[in-house]
């Protein structure tokens, strides 16, 4: 209470127990409320104050120093989010929620942060869940949840208003670029009863540059050919970062206990440019939407929501074919509980539904346009037991059809919770869940590079339902070929050929006799022999457009998909000493059948071995001609990688491609078993009412798994080693919130479409400092500064170098 004269002022007060702050309330892990230490799983929280006191221009940032969560950023705003392992440059293996909603773009399930139409300033906790969660979730929970949840404007009125402003350091040259970015929150009653809430925000700023040498050569490739770089959208990379977000929601008072929920919100990439397994891609205009509605009263839960997408005007820019994706996801979710022997006996039981439509325009789904929609139900009863005080017991199943595959999957969970004394918990689970394929896993049908400067063109394509991909095969059982030169077949067709590169000798003179018009060409015979020069097979590196060796053992069928599987033993430790202390232990097994692996080159090119070739020609021409020769026609030498000219490609019987000898980039289901382990530490010490530090350490088995089924190369596509520590600073009597944040990674290799290589190890450090101006206490002032030691660094292959990234923001906040 101030007193000043006769004026009287009434401020609230919110105390908070640390106890609380070190074991909150979750609802993400059993789909209801429980305290996080009595969890059946292993959770973590991001408070609000957490969040206030950082402001990064997507909310994935928040949680890359919690225990088990592994992620890079290719942009300003661009970030890629998993946990325990398994990362792609277009991922969508973890399991995101907004508000109880499945917040992924439909169809393509990909989880692009930057287009969740959730404000920063929204947020009031963020629940990240390590493990599987098929056994409530249903499908595509193999790997954990990060839930998002947004603050009732029943619970917090406000209006809001910040502007930030900033700068990121260059990563090839000195000097900077700005960014800025403006926000709106307003929340208000009606009456006591309703509330509605209004949010927006805008961001605006210039990438770190990154050029694709495989864009600028197949561009410069179309200009000498004649087309207009003006026009042509090949490699026409716009390094603008601008993005807008709009979200609105109104919540009802139920008879006292209950509420109803309406919200619909659209986030727009107006530009960015987005990483994907077939090259990056020029966004412009992608909106994606929602609309939800859910009602909870007591035990019961009930809500239905629809997501959309609409790519707008974007293209890929390896060949600037314009995307087009109005996909759209509805689903339908109803959940109740019975609570039993005066608490102890629980149950909670529901059923999900989800139907995906896709709708591409023919340009990612191609000829699949009609026949690419998915539904997908299930239901799940979960029982937990409180054997004792200290014993609790969790069982939970669960049944899910998939129509497409036709195929049902049981998820099963068993966990013992021991709680020796108050706030200490002792864990062992056991879970079984699944990952269906994507519609893009099952239907893509795309034509992902032009021809030139290359013979052939690359298609990428699904493995369409019950069929696979056959090779066809000769009397000795070795693949057949088919080549992209002209051998005078009519137009338009194609044969299979023995795999013997000399009948292709004609071509290879040929091809070289039109680089080069040497005439000495024209005077070697033909056709060549059939065992005087060996065959070769490399495999397309699409990163570089060089060739590897590949073993004609490796060519092998390509089956038909199913759901990926994933069975995690986990054991774990949390409790909370001295009510200032938190420690969290967590240790697993998980064995993963049915990986589907990420798009890769399946069908390899047939060269002339150079060895071979040289002695060859030696017969006909000078030593030193024939060397010079061989090298142009392209010929391999042993297991060199090189930048030779390809005379044909193995190639399955049923492509779909334009060109059947076309190379194809697919998905590849493993049927050997990947086996792997990890620990999960994480610490928090509140030192003193002010104080606190923190600290994780994740550790993983294995990185890269090599020969499955004799063929697979798997990467987790995330280091075995990563740590993060911190400490943070909080002061409400004077305003003051200052965070310190640390992160180190191990070095890995990147195996993700046509992005291979290794990334380097690095580390970065994240400073965040807010300040309530003490003449205005609903005056914030928040620094928010990114990588400030500028450590320039990779963290995925094909995006740039990142740099330092520096905002300052002013908040001003109005009760």
């Amino acid at each position: 209470i101030r007193v000043r004269g006769a004026a009287t002022t009434v401020d609230d007060i919110a105390l908070i127990s640390r106890a609380f702050q070190l074991n909150p309330i979750v609802v993400t892990a059993s789909r209801s409320q429980q305290q996080s230490l009595e969890a059946p799983a292993s959770v973590f929280t991001i408070d609000q104050q957490e969040i206030a006191q950082a402001q990064p221009t997507t909310a994935a940032d928040y949680v890359l120093a919690e225990p088990g969560v592994s992620g890079w950023r290719s942009g300003v705003q661009q970030h890629n989010i998993v946990t325990r392992g398994f990362n792609n440059v277009f991922s969508g293996a973890l399991y995101i929620l907004t508000d109880h909603r499945w917040a992924s773009v439909p169809s393509l399930r990909l989880n692009a942060y930057n287009l969740i139409p959730v404000t920063n300033d929204d947020l009031e906790r963020i629940e990240v869940v390590l493990g599987p969660g098929s056994a409530l979730y249903g499908p595509n929970v193999d790997q954990g949840v990060i839930h998002m949840i947004t603050s009732s404007p029943l619970d917090k009125q406000e209006t809001l208003v910040s502007v930030t402003g900033g700068a990121r350091a260059q990563n090839n040259e000195g000097g900077t670029e700005p960014i800025w970015q403006g926000t709106f929150r307003q929340a208000r009653l009606i009456n006591e009863n309703v509330g509605y809430k209004i949010s927006a925000s805008y961001l605006n700023g210039t990438d770190w540059i990154f050029n694709d040498p495989v864009e600028q050569a197949t561009r410069q490739a179309a200009i000498d050919a004649g087309e207009n770089p003006d026009s042509l959208l090949i490699g026409a990379r716009d390094f603008t970062a601008e993005r807008v977000t709009v979200d609105g929601r109104v919540d009802f008072r139920v008879a006292d206990t209950g509420r109803l929920i309406v919200s619909g919100g659209t986030s727009g990439l107006l530009n960015s440019i987005e990483l994907t397994g077939i090259g990056a891609a020029q966004a412009k205009n992608w909106f994606y939407s929602y609309a939800q509605a859910r009602f909870r009263m007591g035990a019961l839960f009930a809500q239905t929501y629809l997501n959309f997408s609409n790519s707008g005007d974007s293209f890929t820019l390896r060949d600037g074919m314009l995307v087009s994706d109005k996909s759209k996801l509805w689903a339908a979710q109803i959940q109740y509980g019975n609570t039993l022997a005066n608490g102890r006996q629980v149950f909670t039981y529901g059923f999900d539904s989800q139907r995906t439509l896709p709708d591409t325009d023919g340009t990612i789904h191609g000829d699949n346009e009609d026949s690419d929609n998915i539904w997908e139900v299930g239901g799940y009863l979960q029982s937990q037991t409180a054997i004792s005080d200290q014993w609790d017991v969790v069982l939970a199943g669960r049944l899910d059809w998939h129509d497409v595959i036709d195929q049902v999957n049981f998820s099963p969970r068993a966990a013992i919770i021991f709680k020796p004394q108050p706030g200490h918990a002792i864990r062992g689970t056991y879970n079984r869940a699944f990952s269906n394929p994507t519609s893009v896993n099952l239907f893509l049908d795309l034509q992902s590079s032009p021809r030139d400067p290359n013979p052939f063109g690359v298609f990428a394509a699904g493995v369409a339902p019950g069929t696979g991909y056959e090779f066809a095969r000769d009397s000795d059982g070795l693949p057949m070929m088919r080549t992209f030169w002209d051998i005078g077949l009519p137009e338009g067709e194609s044969t299979l050929l023995p795999l013997d590169a000399t009948q292709l000798w004609a071509v290879a003179i040929g091809a070289v006799f039109a680089q080069t018009g040497d005439s000495t060409l024209l005077t070697l015979p033909q056709p060549m022999p059939d065992d005087s020069v060996r065959t070769q097979l490399r495999a397309l590196n699409t990163t570089n457009l060089t060739f590897e060796d590949v073993d004609v053992a490796a060519v092998t069928d390509i089956p038909a998909l199913q759901a990926i599987i994933n069975n995690t033993f986990e054991a774990g430790y949390k409790g909370v000493f001295s009510d200032r202390l938190l420690v969290s232990i967590d240790g697993y097994y998980t064995e993963v059948e049915n990986f589907i692996s990420p798009l890769r080159v399946e069908t390899p090119n047939v060269f002339l071995d150079r060895e071979d070739l040289e002695q060859y020609l030696g017969n006909f021409l000078p030593a030193a001609l024939a060397d010079t020769l061989a090298k142009a026609m392209g010929g391999i030498s042993g297991s060199s990688t090189t930048k030779g000219i390809p005379l044909g490609t193995v190639t399955p019987t049923n492509t779909s491609a334009t060109d059947p000898a076309d190379v194809l980039l697919t998905y590849r289901q493993f049927s050997d078993r990947i086996d792997y382990w990890g620990i999960d530490i994480g610490a928090e010490l509140l030192l003193a009412d002010a104080w606190s530090v923190f600290g994780s350490y994740t550790y993983l088995s294995d990185s890269l798994f090599t020969g499955l089924d004799g063929v697979g190369v798997v990467s987790m596509n995330a280091p075995q080693h990563q740590a993060a520590l911190g400490a943070t600073y909080s002061n409400p009597r004077i305003g003051l919130n200052v965070g310190l944040r640390g992160r180190w990674l191990d070095s890995f290799f990147l195996q993700s479409g046509v992005y291979v290589g290794q990334i380097d190890a690095y580390a970065v450090g994240d400073l965040n400092i807010a300040y309530a101006l003490p003449f205005q206490r609903n005056a914030w002032v928040t620094l928010t500064a990114t990588n400030f030691t500028n450590n320039k660094h990779k963290e995925v292959i094909g995006a740039p170098q990142l740099a330092s990234m520096y905002l300052l923001r002013f908040r001003y906040t109005l009760p």
